[in-house]
């Protein structure tokens, strides 16, 4: 089956953190150590590449965490609507009166 666009099988490189990233590079190198001497070059090849790409990777400064988004509160997501019960929104009747003639049929409302 062929994926739709910004799915998550596409051709996306994956996000990793700075640790995760550390841990791989350890783990290429043990497979790079491990490998034996009559595995494909092109194996070879691959791992040496890879283990290039995350040491340059690693080499750069950390990059600083972004600022005011955790902390930050949300604006609300709509805007509040008026109250159904008419003793909310100020009248002098009781809760129970007036959210009976809310709820009332139009022909006993009087």
């Amino acid at each position: 089956m062929r994926s739709f666009e910004g799915q998550h099988s596409d051709n996306v490189a994956i996000k990793r953190t700075r640790e995760q990233k550390q841990r791989q590079l350890v783990q290429l190198k043990e497979q790079l150590a491990t490998l034996k001497a009559h595995a494909a070059p092109a194996i070879r090849e691959a791992l040496v590449k890879r283990i290039a790409e995350l040491d340059a990777e690693l080499r750069q400064p950390a990059k600083p965490p972004r600022e005011g988004r955790e902390d930050a509160p949300r604006p609300p997501r709509r805007e509040s609507r008026p109250s159904v019960f008419r003793a909310e929104d100020g009248g002098d009747r009781s809760a129970a009166v007036s959210a009976s003639s809310v709820f009332a049929s139009p022909r006993r409302r009087s």
